[in-house]
């Protein structure tokens, strides 16, 4: 096993809160092939009960939620830890390229 998939496992495997995270923020992102639509794209909500949401729009919008394993009866906790991996992901990608300042924060709540 390659040291990152050993890495990835370790993190996925983890019950943990990315400090720089704040509950009830969109982490919105345009998809690369928008052809200049930036409304289209993903954004992932951590509720305030930690459960996360991701939230799609190409078109329609439809949304997904992974609640938190422990409180909230979740089947899926690596999926939930990858969501918050993404929101971390989207943000720093956000901060360092911002596509359109205004849009980068989606309007979706939970």
């Amino acid at each position: 096993m390659h040291k990152n998939e050993k890495t990835i496992q370790d993190i996925l495997n983890d019950s943990f809160w990315p400090t720089s995270l704040e509950t009830n923020q969109s982490y919105f992102r345009t998809h690369d092939d928008c052809d200049g639509d930036l409304s289209k794209g993903i954004s992932v909500v951590i509720s305030i009960d930690g459960d996360a949401h991701i939230w799609s729009n190409n078109g329609a919008f439809s949304s997904c939620r992974y609640r938190i394993p422990i409180s909230g009866g979740g089947r899926s906790p690596r999926v939930r830890n990858a969501l918050l991996i993404l929101a971390m992901a989207i943000k720093l990608d956000n901060e360092e390229d911002p596509i359109d300042v205004g849009r980068n924060e989606a309007p979706h709540q939970t």
